[in-house]
């Protein structure tokens, strides 16, 4: 049986032989950004989760989230503890 990373890098090397170069990195450039928003959508989700579990309201939270920062969200979550 076949390495299945070496036919991994044979694909992709069969799929961008044929492109320019400046194809190349863009794709690679747009495919770094989309992992990188999906990391902060994550961190989002954790805190929307987060004041779920503490009976907070979790929209305002992932809002804020999103517009400040996930980190900061977590840490005030932290500190306010669960609502009465």
């Amino acid at each position: 049986m076949e390495n299945m990373f070496y036919s991994l890098q044979e694909f992709v090397s069969n799929a961008l032989a044929g492109m320019s170069a400046l194809a190349v990195v863009l794709i690679y450039i747009a495919v770094i950004v989309l992992a990188l928003l999906l990391v902060y959508f994550i961190r989002i989700h954790i805190a929307y989760r987060m004041a779920k579990n503490r009976h907070r309201d979790p929209l305002a939270w992932a809002l804020l989230s999103f517009f400040v920062s996930p980190l900061l969200t977590w840490i005030i979550l932290l500190i306010a503890g669960n609502a009465d």
